[in-house]
């Protein structure tokens, strides 16, 4: 679930440093502030407790006198021993939140999921969600870092049956062997030493909703044998306790690395990608959709327009500029260098070439603008969205391009494209 409320970056900076604070001082599983028409979550810590959730303790965040919001957190702690501090907490938020709800967002076309995009590979994307939603088999979503997998799988989460459920995300590459068990199963009071009070793992937070595995393919052999008994089971043991815990869970997990691959290299185990590569959703890259760039980058634009509170607009060269770049990072790259690109311009006018640091000046002067250098640079995107559909594999490509092998060979050559590289290649 993505950031819905609008409002300047400071705004949303203090209310997550308070739900940081409130969360440490409490010995919270997550502290969050909740947006109660239509909801949303403004800012929090931990895990994300949705009002209403069992296990899910709320107060009301109240500005004048209209609700404006909701505190909530979730985890063995004594509410009533802290209510001054929660009311101190929810007094801080209260008018940020006012404000941010008085900054309305304008619609963004193609934003149909959060998935921002007009290309028809992201389409077939945006097709997928809805039907895999609503089947309860795991999901697996696979694309380069950058490119929206945790969008997708929440996208699948709220388009579901468990919309209502809490959703968690969980960093894989994050855990450690010594980590895995506590932070994903739980663990009994007294099981290790600093361990004060029962608490409850990742897996069961995320009972009756979605269970979140980015970059699943980081996990160690270890973890992968205590997260596939758990697929296999359905139930978990925390760490010093006998008996089985019983949880339902749906299951989408993400990787920048082919799971087929990972398996063939010994790295991962062949049962777990079984268990979680039922439904498969691939994100492609933006060098190959770069139709989505121009509508991506005004988005990111607009937004952080908002934020800054100012009204300047970007010339289209410098969105030509952009929409020639590879985007090594993808979406993620995208973001960042047009907020650096608004940071450094003018507060309102045009945006243009002259307003832009030295690497993407050059760029906008060198945005090709001739018959030929625009039908080289249709061809290469042409090819490398075939390598991307195909897998990857010269003789479909070459065959759903209707050449031979050799000829797609020359053909990438002059193009200076590398299937075997993901599809990446030269930039115009």
């Amino acid at each position: 679930m993505a950031l819905a409320v609008t409002g300047s970056v400071h705004d949303h900076h203090v209310v997550e440093r308070v739900c940081r604070h409130l969360r440490a001082a409490l010995g919270a599983d997550g502290v969050a502030v909740w947006r109660a028409d239509p909801p949303a979550v403004v800012a929090g810590s931990g895990l994300l407790p949705h009002p209403g959730r069992l296990g899910v303790e709320a107060m009301p965040v109240v500005y004048g006198d209209d609700p404006v919001a909701q505190l909530t957190w979730c985890g063995p702690i004594d509410a009533s021993a802290h209510r001054g501090l929660m009311l101190a907490a929810a007094d801080i938020v209260a008018p940020l939140v006012a404000s941010m709800e008085a900054w309305p967002s304008a619609p963004t076309p193609g934003a149909q999921y959060g998935l921002v995009g007009v290309s028809e590979a992201l389409g077939r994307v945006r097709q997928q969600i809805p039907r895999f939603a609503a089947a309860p088999m795991p999901v697996l979503v696979e694309g380069e870092s950058g490119v929206g997998k945790e969008l997708v799988a929440r996208a699948v989460h709220a388009a579901g049956p468990r919309r209502g459920g809490p959703f968690v995300p969980v960093n894989c590459a994050a855990f450690s062997d010594e980590l895995v068990d506590a932070e994903l199963f739980g663990h009994a009071k007294g099981a290790f030493t600093g361990a004060l009070l029962d608490r409850r793992g990742l897996v069961e937070a995320a009972h009756g909703g979605t269970l979140f595995l980015d970059e699943v393919a980081e996990l160690s052999p270890r973890a992968q044998a205590k997260l596939l008994r758990v697929l296999q089971e359905g139930e978990v043991r925390r760490v010093g306790e006998t008996q089985a815990r019983t949880v339902d869970v749906r299951v989408v997990s993400a990787t920048n690395r082919a799971l087929v691959d990972e398996v063939a290299a010994g790295r991962f185990r062949l049962d777990l990608r079984y268990r979680l590569e039922v439904l498969r959703v691939h994100v492609p890259p933006l060098r190959v959709r770069r139709d989505d760039i121009p509508v991506l980058a005004l988005h990111f634009w607009q937004q952080t327009m908002q934020r800054l509170r100012r009204t300047a607009r970007l010339a289209p060269s410098v969105v030509a500029a952009l929409r020639i770049h590879s985007w090594p990072g993808n979406a993620r790259e995208l973001q960042n260098v047009v907020a650096a690109i608004a940071a450094a311009g003018p507060p309102r006018g045009l945006v243009g070439r002259e307003d832009l640091p030295d690497l993407w000046a050059a760029a906008a002067r060198d945005v090709p603008c001739t018959l030929a250098d625009a039908r080289t640079a249709f061809e290469r995107d042409f090819v490398l969205a075939a390598f991307e559909r195909c897998g990857r594999r010269p003789a479909v490509v070459a065959r759903e391009l209707g050449m031979t092998r050799q000829g797609l060979a020359k053909l990438s050559a002059r193009l200076g494209v590398d299937g075997r590289r993901s599809g990446t290649g030269q930039q115009p």
